[in-house]
């Protein structure tokens, strides 16, 4: 090669300068990518060398191949994030509607337990560490990419009891939160978070089948509601990772009134 980088296997530069040049739009969605054989040539390398630059990309879903033919640039549409609007509006869940407003079909795998809150969650729902809540972990994917790991916390003394103690279960098992809760005559009114951008963990690399170099954004979310006046209960807390190259955070913030 050209040039090259300390300590980084040469397969990783030739996919890095690939994954630069889609990102750069040089190489459109749909558009073939060297083969093999042409990167050998242009990079003087061997041919496994070659082949393991183009099988990282594959398995990161920036390229596909078709077999017989050629490897293609994948269209990797960017999910939308708008806030504050995706808590308020629509009924169904809001990972739904941002991946289908991207054309994609949204899927999700999610378990979900009782547990007794840490100190840490306790904090955040303003109730006594100790206290039960439902715990659901979530891998969201969009099409074949996954794009968020999350997992929620919910205090059963709002939801214990009623129709929407199971967050998938039951009459409103499909529902958002927003709908969820207004089931039970509770109001969404504040949504708080706090927003990381950072290297993930192994775990969610994995997860994610994040490339070597992308980092996570992290939200840290607390959704308050009110139910016939009275004042504001923290209803559900929340760890979002989502994989930074597959979402765009969008803000509509009006002046304060």
């Amino acid at each position: 090669m050209a040039s090259t980088s300390k300590g980084v296997p040469q397969y990783m530069q030739i996919a890095g300068t690939i994954r630069e040049q889609i990102r750069a739009g040089t190489l459109q969605p749909g558009e073939q990518v060297p083969s093999a054989p042409s990167l050998c040539e242009q990079y003087d390398v061997s041919m496994i060398t070659a082949k393991n630059a183009l099988n990282l990309l594959k398995s990161e879903g920036v390229v596909y191949a078709v077999p017989g033919k050629a490897t293609y640039v994948a269209d990797n549409t960017r999910l939308i994030r708008t806030a504050p609007q995706r808590y308020f509006q629509r009924r169904e869940r809001t990972y739904v509607q941002e991946t289908e407003r991207a054309g994609l079909r949204p899927t999700s795998e999610h378990s979900t337990e009782t547990v007794t809150a840490t100190r840490w969650i306790a904090q955040r729902l303003e109730i006594q560490e100790g206290d039960a809540v439902t715990a659901t972990t979530y891998r969201i994917s969009a099409g074949e990419h996954p794009v968020a790991v999350s997992t929620s916390w919910e205090p059963q003394a709002v939801t214990a009891g009623t129709p929407i103690a199971h967050p998938h279960e039951g009459p409103h098992g499909n529902d958002g939160l927003n709908a969820r809760f207004a089931a039970i005559g509770w109001t969404v009114e504040q949504v708080e978070e706090h927003l990381l951008v950072r290297q993930p963990s192994p775990e969610e690399r994995d997860d994610l089948r994040l490339a070597p170099e992308v980092p996570v954004v992290e939200i840290r979310q607390t959704v308050r509601a009110t139910q016939d006046g009275d004042d504001l209960t923290a209803i559900e807390a929340a760890d979002i990772v989502y994989a930074s190259d597959r979402y765009e955070f969008r803000y509509i913030m009006d002046r304060p009134r």
